[in-house]
This record gives C-alpha cells, structure tokens and sequence, in this order.
C-alpha cells in the first residue's frame, strides 16, 4: 500500500495515476471484483471492479489499466519538519 502513495504521486497528475496489470484468476470474488497484479509496483495485488462485459470475456494473464484516485497524501513527520525548516530558511 505504501507504493501506491508514491506511484499515485509520480503519475501524470497528482489526483489520477494510471496502473497497468494482469488479472490472475478469471472467478469473480464479492461484488463483480477480480485479483490484479500490478506491474508498476512490486508484489502488489489488488481488487478491480469490471462491468459485466468485461467479466464475460475476462480470463487469466489479461492485461488490464485502471486509475487509481488520490484522497489524501499523509507525509511522514520527519518530512513535514524539514519542510518547515526549509521554508523558515528561505523566509
């Protein structure tokens, strides 16, 4: 999950990213959801909502793009403060 924070950011814009994949499993798990690798981030796997054509033609080791939305970044502590210190430098 900490990759895709960073992979969110480095994206074509800040609030969209674009992930590519490979479904893993063709069987449809809770509502409409199948397993995804993520080629972009290290041994990351995640759930993707398809539309009803989709599941129809979906099948193992299909390639698959999706964005993902950014809600909100958290930084770590130690960020924020060197930020701060930064800024009060440049004041």
């Amino acid at each position: 999950m900490k990759f895709l924070v960073l992979l969110a950011l480095v994206g074509c814009s800040t609030s969209r990213a674009r992930m590519t994949g490979t479904v893993m499993d063709d069987q449809m798990y809770f509502d409409r959801m199948v397993p995804v690798e993520i080629a972009n981030a290290p041994d990351s796997r995640v759930w993707v909502k398809l539309n009803k054509k989709q599941l129809r033609h979906v099948k193992p080791g299909d390639k698959v793009v999706f964005y993902v939305t950014t809600a909100k970044v958290e930084y770590d502590s130690s960020y924020n403060i060197l930020l701060r210190k930064i800024y009060d430098e440049n004041r």
